[in-house]
């Protein structure tokens, strides 16, 4: 557990107040303004309860560690992901692709500034992966599963290597160009590279 200097006295007056969603919301903020600003390794936990308004406390009643707090972020800008069901495979998998395509800079720099401390934090990347990474890939993990029980995909598909092709280059946009996926690009890749790959 991270601390910044949070008493316990402090920490017990307030353990019993119910949360303010408003306050969680602007923590969230400060924490995506933050690691624009200044990136993972600048980022503290004091400049975030100084930006949001909010003491200290408020924050680690919320979550326990940074690498938490910051996907946490990240996760608010993310628009929630479902497993559709159109009726056809491209359908499906466009559907749970374009996941990967958002038009909003500062999602992607809010991203970027996380994907940059992956491979020096462990616990970061175990948390982002979890939250951020995980849950589109097992969309389209079930998505390529489900129609390849309908006959609609070969029996012997690679299915956790093909679910990774979008995602990984999708990562890798953020990482290199601090900026999503186009959608056009997304289209390409399942049209051209994931359904000749299942099929």
């Amino acid at each position: 557990m991270y601390n910044d200097g949070v008493g316990a006295d402090e920490a017990s007056r307030t353990a019993g107040r119910p949360r303010d969603p408003g306050v969680e919301t602007a923590i969230l903020a400060a924490v995506q303004d933050l690691l624009v600003e200044d990136g993972y390794d600048g980022m503290t936990i004091a400049a975030v309860a100084e930006r949001a308004r909010c003491g200290r406390s408020a924050i680690y009643r919320r979550w326990e560690t940074k690498a938490e707090l910051v996907v946490a972020a990240v996760r608010a800008l993310q628009v929630s992901t479902e497993v559709p069901d159109t009726g056809t495979l491209r359908g499906d998998l466009l559907a749970a692709a374009l996941h990967f395509a958002d038009p909003d800079e500062r999602t992607a720099t809010v991203l970027a500034g996380i994907l940059s401390e992956i491979g020096r934090d462990a616990e970061l990347r175990a948390v982002a992966y979890r939250v951020i990474g995980g849950p589109p890939v097992a969309a389209l993990t079930t998505v390529i599963e489900r129609w390849r029980d309908r006959g609609e995909v070969r029996p012997d598909a690679p299915v956790a290597l093909v679910a990774g092709i979008v995602p990984t280059a999708a990562f890798g946009s953020v990482s290199l160009r601090r900026r999503a996926l186009d959608p056009d690009a997304v289209t390409q890749l399942v049209d051209e590279v994931v359904l000749p790959a299942l099929r």
